[in-house]
């Protein structure tokens, strides 16, 4: 049964577990403006009366904004933990997102104390289903999870590209969380950030620096050339072969060095050639490193050129002044 009550007696405590999305809030505000809000918000009533909120946070803000007073409550369940289950059940068509999903059943693990076999079999689920959506959370630091579920860094963004380029590239979590910190808030697309994550993760120092601090737009400008040429930059076989080499270079040059730290063999055999190899390619670092700065400068997109050009001009004409 729906009943009527005070949206300033509402407790937020799940606020954390529910996606902000602000265009969407924008939408449903002028909706609400203009027909009222039709559903009730979904949650459970405590002990002592008090309505703790599940499901309709956008629709409270909006009620708050119109100055609504009262919004009609439906309770779900006898405590939150069948709540939050009996939630998770009603919206398999789709209105939680995956991330929703894994912070809702993140509360049942943690305060609830839930099993993931209990939970699968509640939500009449398979446990590969809970433990993925668990798994998501484990790799996410508090800072990314805090700007995804403002809104502020896309999910899609997230869940679709970096994830997807931490597990091939042996990228470190502390970076992508310097990635989501330089980029989110900005107003930039789910395409702008793919572009952007290929330059700041495949990339040179010099074009993390220039975003990290904040030159989004001319990095942008700098790439999109490259990115609007399709699935492949390459015009011939040539030009692929090098892609696909320096790819790889790349992929083996970050994973080697924890990899060699980490190994521990007695094996002479072993020894003796690992040695013979590491000497070879000692002696090719050299004209290798030589090679590949060479090969950079001339490959560097014009915008990080003519941008360089500038700051080593103004640098110039500082030191000018600075000598007057």
């Amino acid at each position: 049964m729906d009943i009527s009550v005070e949206i300033s007696s509402i407790d937020l405590r799940f606020q954390h577990c529910r996606l902000s999305h602000e265009p969407n809030e924008q939408r449903l505000l002028a909706s609400i403006a203009n027909q009222g809000i039709r559903d009730p918000l979904f949650g459970i009533i405590r002990d002592g009366g008090v309505p703790v909120l599940l499901d309709g946070f956008k629709r409270l803000r909006c009620a708050s904004k119109l100055r609504i007073n009262q919004v009609l409550f439906r309770s779900i369940g006898d405590d939150e933990a069948t709540a939050i289950l009996a939630l998770m059940r009603l919206s398999n068509a789709g209105s939680l997102t995956i991330l929703e999903q894994a912070c809702l059943i993140d509360e049942l693990r943690r305060l609830h104390k839930l099993s993931i076999v209990e939970i699968a079999r509640r939500l009449e689920r398979s446990t590969t289903w809970v433990s993925a959506r668990q798994g998501i959370l484990t790799e996410m630091t508090s800072l990314i999870k805090d700007k995804v579920m403002s809104g502020a860094f896309p999910l899609s963004a997230y869940m679709y590209n970096l994830r997807t380029i931490r597990r091939l590239s042996s990228v470190q979590p502390s970076e992508i969380e310097a990635f989501v910190l330089a980029t989110a808030g900005k107003g930039l697309s789910v395409r702008d950030l793919d572009i952007l994550a290929k330059g700041y993760f495949k990339g040179s120092e010099e074009f993390r620096s220039h975003v990290q601090l904040g030159d989004v737009g001319w990095c942008l400008k700098a790439l999109r050339t490259i990115s609007d040429t399709g699935t492949s930059a390459a015009s011939n076989e040539d030009e692929r072969k090098v892609l696909i080499d320096l790819e790889v270079v790349q992929r083996r040059l970050r994973r080697f060095p924890g990899m060699l730290s980490g190994l521990y063999t007695q094996s002479p055999a072993f020894l003796a050639e690992a040695h013979l190899f590491s000497g070879g390619i000692l002696r090719l670092i050299q004209p290798f490193t030589k090679a590949i700065k060479d090969f950079y400068d001339r490959t560097r997109p014009q915008e990080i050129r003519r941008g360089d050009a500038q700051e080593r001009d103004g640098n110039s004409r500082n030191n000018q002044v600075a000598g007057d």
